[in-house]
């Protein structure tokens, strides 16, 4: 958000028509305007609460690092239960590049049971966008979390992210995890950058000033 306002000013300051279009500066759909992370309370509790549909999207989501569109993209023929593995399409409009990561075993055992009776070329989650973001949406009244607490699929992929590096997953493990294309991208998405930033000039601060 920081670079499109920076870029915005830019073009306004050389007289630029294209800084007072505004669908050139609406994010897309489902995109939040910040960053979001919920905490490890917060994320369990959320999963606990929720059931059928609900608790494998939160669960793929929120711990396993996987995209809205993965998820639903999701077949059973992807879960390689021998292998403890999810075989995931990436993003793309026609779909992205394929990566293999491994399951956290509460996904396992839920997919286990809500796989019983399914096709292999069945969906996982046989929703639409919209459909999913209704499905989360239940889930977080539900789970009972503050009162006008929003949480979007992305701010289940970061917090996992953040959750999944404090507890010693390495940054090229997380890239791999997440499908970033680069190391510096997982520490941007979960907020690592500003953290460091933080860190380092509180360091500073005991040494200067």
């Amino acid at each position: 958000m920081v670079h499109f306002a920076a870029l915005r000013q830019f073009l306004r300051w050389t007289e630029n028509p294209v800084a007072d279009r505004p669908i050139v500066w609406t994010l897309p759909s489902g995109e939040p305007s910040h960053r979001r992370w919920l905490t490890r309370d917060q994320l369990n509790q959320l999963y606990r609460s929720s059931s059928g549909a609900a608790r494998i999207l939160v669960g793929l989501e929120a711990l396993n690092g996987m995209r809205r569109v993965e998820a639903l993209r999701l077949r059973f023929k992807d879960m390689l239960m021998d292998e403890n593995c999810l075989l995931v399409n990436g993003k793309g409009g026609q779909g992205g590049k394929w990566r293999n990561i491994p399951m956290h075993r509460s996904v396992r055992q839920d997919l286990i049971q809500w796989g019983r009776g399914h096709h292999p070329d069945d969906r996982v989650i046989p929703l639409s966008k919209s459909g999913a973001d209704l499905l989360l949406a239940r889930a977080v009244r539900t789970a009972g979390l503050p009162d006008g607490l929003k949480v979007s699929h992305h701010d289940l992929r970061r917090s996992f992210g953040r959750l999944a590096y404090e507890a010693g997953m390495d940054l090229v493990q997380l890239k791999n995890m997440l499908g970033h294309a680069s190391v510096e991208m997982s520490v941007h998405y979960i907020g690592l950058d500003s953290e460091r930033m933080r860190e380092g000039l509180e360091r500073f601060s005991k040494v200067v000033g």
